[in-house]
């Protein structure tokens, strides 16, 4: 008894320090010339008369971030400021202590943001929309612990928010006070807070709550249209993954810039992954493509599984696995749902994969350059989508020939999806490369490092495909074509029977 006493009397030296968070997000008439104020109070380890505080300089390939952040103020005599946007960092000088009270704004830093600038914050008189890692600034000692991604308790009040200007986030629907448990970098910071003239609408499915909130009247897609594509996606892909999901998820679509004329040609649209949730912009005018809408619909809802619990080790080294794989889910589940025929399928991946990829000029850059330049160009930028795209449909077809259409990629990426699930472990190449053995039962460390890594095309060949599908090399551009009656073909690609036992399980 006295060991347990003595050793429950250690825990709290033992365990890690962490920081008391309060925020308070202030309402103004005038958001779009005043900005969200948000009052912060942290309360720090140890006592000091300065602290560091994170405020994301660039997020997600947006960069000078820190120009949308004003007004910093004291919340007593005795304090200063050293904003040092190369280390994303606010200097706060404070009476010494280890409680710190200061507010900011924040604002958009243009009149009007381009149709290429997504992840900015958006804060207009009528409503908002703002990335948490835009919105909350955490004190550094969070941000640089020995943990990949700390954990943290957060208070966050909305103050002076009319009862009509809805608010909303992945956290919670029209909460006006939220205490938020959990991750910092993959839930507090990859999340978003919308507030204003947005439109909220939610479905059950698996007892669990789906929102879809939009805002904007747009060209094509009407509320009912987009909430049943919604519905629908959702519905194949977890049931593909035999995955629940979250209690609360919420699907954001957002206009950019609207145009009622045909002054621009053509539709910029986007979406990002987040925790609970994903967000959709675009711009809005008689362009306007609902396939498109629909195809990064199922895109985006992966990411839940590839990339989110299918976390991957080395980032853009790997997106050739979580978006090219990502990709290629997304044609297959638009095809499992009922969204597209086999003959569609057919016609939009040569098309949006084979196509794009031969017409790209970078296609063969090896995928060293591919983490360089992602963020720089975005022929790069789609590389990796293509090219694994491409890769994961050689890979399917070939465990669905092989095992006399028992197994498929389906299966390996369920079974990768369980081990992933557990603690410390991260989706690498070298995962993959075991399980595809085991499930081949052939090395194809070869391929990979050919196809992938050194960015040779991957040559598609008739006998690579499953029964009914076949490939036309005469041109530049490998084209597939379906060389049987499309209904067989559909089964016997799709391999609903029931799930085979996990290969890395035998």
């Amino acid at each position: 008894m006295k060991l347990l006493l003595l050793l429950a009397g250690l825990l709290p030296l033992l365990a890690p320090a962490q920081s008391r968070l309060d925020y308070q997000v202030h309402y103004s008439p005038q958001l779009a010339a005043e900005g969200l104020r948000v009052q912060v109070q942290a309360r720090t380890t140890r006592p000091a008369d300065s602290t560091y505080f994170h405020f994301a300089n660039e997020v997600w390939g947006e960069k000078d971030l820190l120009r949308c952040l004003t007004g910093l103020t004291g919340a007593e005599p005795g304090y200063r400021f050293r904003v040092v946007p190369d280390s994303s960092r606010i200097v706060v000088y404070h009476p010494r202590g280890r409680d710190v009270r200061f507010s900011y704004r924040v604002k958009q830093d243009a009149a009007q943001y381009t149709k290429a600038q997504f992840s900015r914050p958006y804060v207009a008189d009528t409503y908002f929309h703002v990335l948490g890692e835009s919105l909350f600034a955490v004190p550094e000692a969070l941000t640089k612990t020995a943990v990949e991604d700390p954990e943290m308790r957060a208070t966050v009040r909305w103050v002076g928010f009319p009862p009509d200007f809805r608010l909303h986030n992945t956290f919670a629907a029209g909460a006006t006070e939220q205490t938020f448990r959990g991750k910092l970098w993959t839930e507090f910071y990859r999340s978003l807070y919308v507030g204003g003239d947005y439109r909220l609408q939610q479905f059950s499915l698996q007892n669990r709550t789906v929102y879809l909130a939009q805002r904007g009247q747009w060209t094509e897609y009407t509320d009912a249209r987009v909430l049943e594509a919604v519905r629908q996606a959702l519905t194949a892909q977890r049931a593909f993954w035999q995955d629940a999901g979250p209690a609360s998820y919420t699907v954001f679509l957002s206009p950019t810039v609207t145009t009622a004329d045909t002054s621009w040609h053509g539709q910029s649209m986007k979406g990002s992954s987040l925790h609970q949730g994903f967000v959709l912009q675009s711009t809005n005018n008689p362009y306007n493509n609902w396939d498109l809408l629909r195809y990064i619909l199922n895109h985006e809802m992966l990411h839940q599984w590839i990339g989110g619990q299918i976390g991957a080790a080395h980032e853009e080294l790997n997106y050739w696995f979580t978006e090219g794989f990502t990709d290629y889910y997304a044609f297959k589940n638009r095809l499992r749902s009922g969204d597209l025929t086999m003959e569609q399928w057919v016609q939009s991946f040569n098309e949006d994969v084979l196509q794009r990829l031969y017409r790209n000029a970078e296609r063969n850059q090896p995928n060293y350059l591919i983490k360089d330049n992602y963020w720089k160009s975005s022929s790069f930028g789609k590389l990796p989508y293509r090219r694994g795209a491409v890769f994961a449909l050689w890979l399917d077809h070939q465990i669905l020939r092989r095992s006399g259409y028992t197994r498929s990629l389906d299966d390996m990426m369920r079974e990768l999806l369980h081990l992933c699930r557990q603690p410390g472990q991260k989706y690498t190449d070298e995962l993959f490369l075991t399980l595809a053995q085991r499930y081949l039962r052939e090395d194809i460390s070869y391929e990979y490092q050919k196809y992938m890594l050194d960015g040779a095309d991957l040559p598609l060949r008739p006998e690579d495909l499953v029964e009914g599908l076949t490939v036309d090399n005469s041109g530049k551009v490998p084209v597939l074509k379906l060389n049987g009656p499309a209904a067989p073909l559909r089964e016997r690609y799709l391999n609903e029977n029931p799930a085979a036992r996990p290969m890395a399980r035998q």
